[in-house]
């Protein structure tokens, strides 16, 4: 679905620039004639957020503390410009409010809230305007923001959870390697020494440790310089988008963190589509919207059919029935969402105990990062240990069989 950009004017108005969200040019153009609106030009398709440029300085604008403040102010019924007079009124940092404001200004100009998110898509979450959008258009707007601030909070309090769970694996593994290269680049050498001061030749222990060592002194480089040649060469071969698809394919075939990335798309899927269908947004829009939620391109082509099959006149659990990617027990209990006529409620509870199926599983696997890593690091000690303590036994068989004065 692209993004096309009109200047159009509403009866006995002003023209102004608009973005249309659609699936080709005829289709905005309908649903901009849909909303009585006239166009006067059109600008073509553009992609918004797409190039955000490399910079050391970090954003200082938090949508997340923006829509925080938001949620409460439409819920009291406040107007929108008027909560984001509020928002900016409050805001401490500079930039924030720079942000808020430049909102406030596209409502003046007459833009929708929806367009103007999509003017930042650098800044908001991907999903973002879609949910505005569908809320603009439901007269709900106050709720899907609710919605919005609750499924943002859980996201950030999974990967809160996830940075702090792995502070302390990394430490380990941090000390790990370092040991490791103080092993190879200063106690090895000193120790190899010794044969060479003897004027003996090393047995092959110490000489698979000295070859180790000197890779680790002069050759590290040659890792990081491989890794990134095999990188553009890859891309350069396989094209981008065939490249995308082979990582998504090789992290899914991973036996732990294939499961866990699929359990992450599918709780954004999953709560995309409750948040929608609870706002009684139309069933096919509200499956193309939840479909771009989802990251992986192999993820992604399983979903890609959806539509087609609701369209054909499937339910929603009978379209997911035999896709690969749903949690186990989803379509049942969506079935009985069905028949209840709570598809939305019964979709939230699923996605619940999804994210904290996966929260849990992370949890797992943090916790046996921890143990690997010391295994490796003792694996690592003891060919060390073992080595020099052979070459020893040798300088020790040497002098007990040398000529005695």
């Amino acid at each position: 679905m692209g993004l096309y950009k009109y200047l159009a004017a509403a009866p006995r108005e002003e023209p102004h620039e608009m973005l249309i969200e659609s699936d080709s040019p005829k289709e905005a153009l309908d649903k901009l004639r849909s909303r009585r609106l006239v166009p006067v030009r059109f600008f073509g398709e553009v992609t918004v957020g797409s190039s955000r440029g490399f910079s050391f300085r970090r954003s200082r604008i938090n949508t997340y503390d923006f829509t925080r403040q938001l949620a409460p102010l439409l819920d009291s019924f406040i107007p929108l410009e008027r909560a984001l007079a509020i928002i900016a009124e409050g805001a401490v940092e500079a930039e924030q409010r720079n942000f808020v404001n430049s909102l406030r200004q596209g409502l003046h100009e007459g833009k929708k809230f929806s367009a103007l998110v999509r003017s930042h898509g650098s800044l908001f979450p991907d999903y973002y305007a879609n949910l505005i959008e569908s809320g603009e258009e439901t007269g709900c707007l106050p709720e899907v923001v609710k919605q919005l601030y609750r499924f943002m909070g859980e996201s950030k309090e999974l990967k809160d959870f996830i940075v702090s769970s792995s502070i302390y694996p990394l430490a380990i593994l941090g000390v790990t390697l370092l040991v490791t290269v103080l092993l190879f680049t200063v106690f090895v050498p000193r120790f190899a020494k010794i044969f060479i001061d003897m004027g003996r030749e090393m047995p092959p222990s110490m000489t698979f440790l000295m070859t180790m060592s000197s890779f680790a002194s002069w050759a590290w480089w040659l890792i990081p310089l491989l890794a990134v040649g095999g990188w553009f060469l890859t891309r350069h071969l396989l094209g981008e988008e065939r490249l995308r698809e082979l990582q998504a394919r090789c992290l899914l075939a991973l036996p732990l963190f294939g499961r866990i990335s699929v359990d992450l798309e599918m709780c954004k899927y999953i709560r995309t589509l409750s948040i929608l269908i609870a706002n009684h947004v139309e069933i096919i829009r509200t499956v193309r919207i939840s479909g771009r939620i989802i990251r992986n391109p192999v993820i992604w082509k399983a979903f890609a059919d959806i539509a087609r099959k609701l369209k054909g006149g499937a339910k929603l659990s009978a379209a997911l029935a035999d896709n690969p990617y749903v949690p186990p027990g989803m379509v049942p209990m969506l079935r009985v969402g069905e028949e209840s006529g709570t598809v939305g409620e019964m979709l939230s509870r699923i996605a619940g105990h999804l994210e904290n199926d996966t929260r849990m599983k992370i949890k797992r696997l943090l916790s046996l990062f921890e143990p690997a890593v010391i295994v490796f690091l003792a694996g690592v000690v003891l060919v060390v240990v073992v080595s020099i303590f052979v070459a020893m036994m040798e300088i020790n068989s040497i002098n007990q069989g040398g000529p005695k004065l």
